[in-house]
C-alpha cells in the first residue's frame, strides 16, 4: 500500500502534465490532502490495486464525475479481489474459502457491519451512497466461484454467461453510481460486458498457454481445427 504523498507524486508525474485527466486528478489530489488519514489509506489501497491489476479500468474511472470516482474504484477493487483468487491459490478448497470470505463480507456490508478490510470499507460507503443492488455483487461472487475449476468453456454461450455475470454486473453497478436507471442503458451494458469478457479471454490466451491452460470455448477451438 502506498502513502498519500507517494500516490500524489506518481499521479502528478504520470497524469497531470498535459493530460485530459488533469481536472479529475487535481480534484482527487485535493481530496487526498483533506481527508482523514485512515479513510484516505482505504481509498489509496483501492486505487492502487485497480491501477496495478486493471489499468484500463483505472483510467476509465478517472473520467467519471467526481461524485462517482471513489465508488467506481471501490467496485473495481472488489472485482479485482474476486478475479485474482483463481490465480493466487494452489487448491480449489482455498479458493472456495476466499470466495466465502467475500460472500460473508458482502452480507455484513448490507447489514452495516463491514470488516476492517480496505475494499470492504470503501464498498460499504459506495453501497450507502448509491443504494447499490446487492444482486449484481452476488452474481459476481457466484460466477467467480463457479469458475474456480480449471476447465475451458464448453461453448461461446458459456463464456457469454460468465461475462454477463461478471463484467456486465460490474457495468450495471457503475451505471448505478452515475444515477442511471434505464432499460436501454442496461441492454447496452449487457452487450458491453459480454464483449469485455470475450476480449479479456482472448487477451489472456498467451499467459494461460504459458501455464498450460486453455479457457477458449471448445466449440470455437474445434471449429478452427476443421480448417
Amino acid at each position: 500500500m502506498v502513502s498519500s504523498n507517494m500516490f500524489a507524486m506518481r499521479w502528478r508525474k504520470s497524469l497531470l502534465s498535459g493530460s485530459i485527466l488533469a481536472p479529475v486528478c487535481t480534484e482527487l489530489l485535493r481530496n487526498a490532502t483533506t481527508a482523514p488519514r485512515a479513510l484516505q489509506r482505504d481509498k489509496d489501497y483501492c486505487v492502487e490495486l485497480v491501477r496495478k491489476r486493471d489499468y484500463e479500468g483505472f483510467l476509465c474511472s478517472l473520467l467519471l464525475p467526481a461524485e462517482s470516482v471513489s465508488s467506481a474504484f471501490a467496485l473495481r477493487a472488489f472485482n479485482v479481489e474476486l478475479a485474482q483468487i483463481k490465480d493466487s491459490v494452489s487448491q480449489k478448497s482455498i479458493g472456495l474459502m476466499r470466495v466465502q470470505f467475500w460472500r460473508e463480507v458482502l452480507d455484513d456490508i448490507y447489514k452495516d457491519h463491514p470488516t476492517q478490510q480496505p475494499v470492504a470499507k470503501e464498498l460499504l460507503k459506495a453501497v450507502k451512497k448509491h443504494k447499490l443492488t446487492k444482486r449484481w455483487l452476488m452474481k459476481m461472487i457466484d460466477e467467480r466461484e463457479k469458475n474456480l475449476d480449471n476447465h475451458a468453456f464448453r461453448n461461446l454461450q458459456e463464456l457469454e454467461t460468465y461475462s454477463e455475470n461478471t463484467q456486465s454486473s460490474l457495468t450495471y453497478l457503475m451505471l448505478e453510481t452515475l444515477g442511471v436507471k434505464d432499460v436501454q442503458a442496461d441492454h447496452a451494458a449487457s452487450h458491453i460486458g459480454k464483449a469485455q469478457g470475450i476480449v479479456t479471454c482472448i487477451r489472456a490466451t498467451p499467459y494461460n498457454c504459458s501455464q498450460r491452460k486453455v479457457y477458449l470455448p471448445l466449440d470455437i477451438c474445434m471449429l478452427a481445427r476443421s480448417f
